[in-house]
C-alpha cells in the first residue's frame, strides 16, 4: 500500500482533519487517469483536484494552486488571489523536489513549507468532499473542502475556469 508523504500526514495529525486516503493500487480496475479515479469512486470529476506548484516570475515566491480537474487555472487569477503583482507560472520538477519534496504526481497543499502560499478555487466549496494528492504518486486525501482550506492555510479565489 502506498502512504501519503510524511509531511502530509504530520499535518493531517497536526490539524486533526477528518481524511479518508485512497490508494489506487487497491481499486480493482487500473488508475490510468483522473477520469479512471473518478469512475473507481462514483464521483463526479468535479471532486478530483489538481494541485499545480507555480512560482512567481519575478519575486520568486512559490505557491500551489487547487482546482477541479474539469477546470483550467487561470494564472491571472490566481496571481490576484495571492496578491502577487506578477504572473505566476508552472515550477520546474527540480524546484518542487528541492522546495517541497513532492513528485510532479502526488503535489499536495497540506504539508508545505510555511512559505509556500496555497489558493483554492472557490467552486471546490460547492462539493461535499475533495480529493487531493497524498505528496505521493497514486495516493489521495478526501476531505471537505473547508478542512483543506483550513488545514492548509489557503486563500480561495475564483481561480478556475470551466475547460
Amino acid at each position: 500500500m502506498t502512504s501519503p508523504h510524511i509531511n502530509v500526514l504530520r499535518a493531517v495529525d497536526a490539524t486533526g482533519v477528518n481524511v479518508a486516503i485512497h490508494d489506487h493500487e487497491l481499486f480493482e480496475s487500473p488508475i490510468r487517469s483522473p477520469q479512471d479515479f473518478a469512475d473507481a469512486l462514483g464521483y463526479q470529476l468535479s471532486r478530483i483536484t489538481k494541485a499545480v506548484f507555480l512560482r512567481s516570475k519575478s519575486s520568486g515566491h512559490y505557491a500551489v494552486a487547487v482546482c477541479a480537474m474539469d477546470r483550467k487555472l487561470d494564472f491571472a487569477a490566481i496571481a490576484d488571489g495571492l496578491h502577487q503583482s506578477t504572473r505566476m507560472e508552472v515550477a520546474s520538477a527540480e524546484e518542487l523536489d528541492r522546495v517541497v519534496g513532492y513528485p510532479k504526481n502526488g503535489v499536495s497543499p497540506l504539508g508545505l513549507p510555511s512559505d509556500v502560499a496555497v489558493v483554492v478555487d472557490e467552486a471546490l466549496l460547492a462539493e461535499s468532499t475533495v480529493l487531493i494528492g497524498g505528496g505521493a504518486a497514486g495516493v489521495e486525501l478526501e476531505l471537505a473542502p473547508a478542512d483543506l482550506v483550513w488545514a492548509s492555510g489557503a486563500r480561495v479565489a475564483q481561480i478556475g475556469v470551466t475547460s
